[in-house]
């Protein structure tokens, strides 16, 4: 073998190494939506967040062009205000020598018919998305849940309805994609809620993932349990799982469930013994 030959295999081989570890890292900056889709006279706020997920205050914004549109910078979000049509404005956050940018399209108020994405938001660089949950309303808490099968394990992460990034946690040990995954997820970004529609999934469409209750394991006792189900049977559920529950707890009107990652508190009717209310969280800390 030649000496120039080598030269290629060498450099092709660190090409390879370069992009495999790209890929199983989390950007450093992101801005999240990074994509979206406004009317004019409309305001959307984003955000930058790091690696973790979480927000980043260490940030300067720019919009271009900035006759389209105004911002108001709070620290590591901004608010954006759709001043006129503009098919394609870039909203970049700078924080230490690092940018990164969101793509806006500005539309005339009134043009915008269901089925149109109003903001998306990509995986993971080398994680594959594998199902999109909606999570128990709360006060300040997030609106979805997204989990990503990557190389290092689960990959959870919190989004508020517009796409904001709140956080994201590596959960568990490796993984990969169920076979009944939500394959096409894992092709492009996550899309947001449609105007006047409970999901991103529009009618005949199988490229987006649907909302659904929270179900984020199948094994798990907490998704066992349903509102209705009598305490009998939800204690059964129980002592069938390998969660632990104190015996005094059985005896309560609630119960709260501790799973790997996961914080389950069970409601009961202190008449009928019935479940009245279920909260299934993610726990992060």
């Amino acid at each position: 073998m030649t000496s120039r030959n080598c030269l290629r295999i060498i450099l092709l081989s660190a090409a390879v190494l370069a992009r495999c570890a790209s890929a199983q890292t989390p950007e450093t900056l992101t801005v999240s939506p990074g994509k979206a889709t406004m009317l004019v006279g409309e305001t959307r706020t984003f955000r930058a967040v790091g690696k973790d997920g979480r927000i980043r205050h260490d940030v300067r914004w720019s919009i271009s062009p900035d006759h389209a549109a105004s911002i108001t910078v709070n620290g590591g979000e901004v608010t954006v205000g759709a001043r006129e049509a503009s098919p394609s404005l870039l909203l970049t956050a700078y924080a230490e020598g690092d940018s990164a940018a969101a793509s806006i399209e500005i539309r005339p108020a009134g043009d915008m018919p269901i089925g149109t994405a109003i903001w998306s938001v990509s995986p993971t660089p080398g994680c594959k998305a594998t199902k999109m949950t909606q999570a128990v309303p709360s006060a300040n808490g997030p609106d979805l849940y997204v989990e990503e099968a990557c190389p290092e394990g689960t990959m959870v992460r919190a989004l508020t309805a517009d796409g904001r990034e709140l956080w994201r946690r590596l959960l568990g040990g490796p993984t990969a994609a169920p076979p009944n995954a939500v394959a096409p997820i894992a092709k492009g970004p996550y899309i947001g809620f449609f105007p006047n529609g409970p999901t991103s999934k529009a009618p005949g469409k199988s490229d987006e993932p649907a909302g659904e209750r929270i179900n984020s394991r199948a094994t798990s006792v907490c998704d066992a349990i349903t509102v209705g189900m009598s305490r009998d049977d939800a204690s059964k559920a129980v002592s069938q799982s390998n969660v632990a529950l104190e015996p005094r707890q059985r005896s309560t009107d609630t119960w709260v469930l501790e799973e790997e990652g996961f914080r389950c508190t069970i409601s009961f009717d202190a008449k009928t013994g019935a479940v009245v209310k279920k909260k299934k969280t993610i726990v992060t800390d």
